[in-house]
């Protein structure tokens, strides 16, 4: 599977939205995503393609070395095939000077902590009835030397 990784465009966020909308039960409104391609500041917003198209995205931030992930997603049918894990080393190449990186993780996302904890990431607490329907979210943290 040829993979590609590049910067989030205004043309993408349909196709983004439509992804978080079948994966999510409290998805991020298409006027986030588009929020996010237009703030120069601070966000970075990315996709991955594959020969079909967007297979995932996320939505990083980035200030004085700390990298924040607030969402990150693989579309169903390409989960499984390594999309998630290139997307990470992605992220991990293009801000190779940060010092700490945190995320939120659906405590049953039971998948996504195994991932997240190949690159390091490790639980440190979590946020009580986080998600909209309850559930507590698990705030997973990444140190670098």
């Amino acid at each position: 599977m040829n993979l590609v990784f590049r910067p989030m465009q205004k043309k993408d966020i349909a196709v983004v939205s439509q992804i978080e909308s079948s994966l999510f039960p409290d998805p991020w409104p298409a006027a986030s995503f588009a929020a996010e391609v237009n703030d120069q500041s601070i966000s970075f917003p990315f996709v991955v393609e594959n020969e079909n198209g967007i297979a995932g995205y996320t939505i990083c931030w980035y200030y004085y070395q700390e990298l924040h992930i607030g969402n990150i997603a693989v579309r169903m049918e390409d989960q499984g095939k390594g999309v998630g894990r290139y997307l990470l080393e992605e992220i991990f190449r293009f801000f190779d000077e940060f010092k700490t990186a945190y995320l939120e993780v659906r405590e049953s996302n039971i998948k996504a902590i195994n991932l997240y904890k190949h690159f390091g990431f490790e639980p440190a607490y979590k946020r009580k009835k986080y998600y909209r329907n309850g559930e507590d979210a698990l705030v997973m943290v990444k140190l670098c030397q």
